[in-house]
């Protein structure tokens, strides 16, 4: 519901939030998604959150607050982030026993010195329902383009279908389930640089829709002081 009703404040009220100002961007305010593909453009809106704070990320938001818990923006996304951690955690333990490693092999690397440079983006995609966002509809190739996540790993939820993943290999492209209360676990660059490319970085993008889309993102990257490279059980960088 506090997503929906960020998403749907006017255009011109969002301009007060824009990057690299404040945390929103989308296609209804001329700040529009990174080409990941050359030659593409996306029609996903978002309002981004970190407890980092980036160069291109400012810290202003809407002065809103939660019909459900009462909270404002920020402190309604950092709780969701902590909630989110616990299920990280779990994830990071579970892939280290996977890969018959020291339970806290990946764990560390999130904690310790500088706080993790992780992201939760509340996506939307809206519906083809009037001329101006068709015509946007008619100048973008993607709801997002083909790319691949550079943290360890994302947390993906999603309302309606338009995610797809690349098959390994490179063969053909596969829908991502949709399942109300569940993730969907995305392996990212640094997860598979660490492990020197035992485990991959899982291609995806998001198609065009006509129909509209709403997504939950977590980014669960590293700190900053964390050495990006295969770890000694993994052999030589390749």
């Amino acid at each position: 519901l506090f997503r929906s009703l960020l998403h749907t404040l006017p255009a011109d009220t969002k301009r007060d939030f824009v990057r690299p100002n404040g945390t929103y961007s989308g296609s209804d305010v001329g700040w529009d998604e990174p080409a990941y593909e050359a030659g593409s453009t996306a029609t996903v809106r978002a309002w981004d959150y970190s407890r980092t704070r980036f160069p291109t990320s400012g810290t202003a938001y809407p002065d809103m607050t939660s019909p459900d818990s009462g909270l404002g923006f920020f402190d309604f996304l950092d709780d969701l982030y902590a909630r989110q951690d616990i299920l990280a955690i779990a994830l990071m333990r579970s892939f280290a026993e996977m890969l018959e490693l020291p339970a806290d092999t990946f764990e560390t690397c999130f904690a310790g010195s500088g706080q993790d440079m992780g992201t939760i983006r509340l996506l939307y995609y809206p519906a083809a329902t009037d001329a101006e966002e068709a015509s946007r509809r008619t100048a973008s190739n993607y709801g997002i383009s083909p790319h691949t996540d550079f943290e360890a790993f994302t947390l993906m939820h999603q309302n309606a279908p338009g995610l797809q993943f690349l098959r390994p290999g490179g063969g053909s492209w596969v829908d991502a389930p949709v399942r109300p209360e569940e993730f969907v676990v995305i392996v990212g660059d640094v997860l598979e640089r660490f492990t020197n490319g035992v485990l991959k970085a899982t291609p995806h993008r998001v198609l065009q829709t006509t129909w509209e889309r709403s997504s939950i993102i977590r980014f669960n990257a590293v700190t900053p002081n964390t050495l990006i490279a295969p770890l000694p059980q993994f052999g030589a960088p390749q």
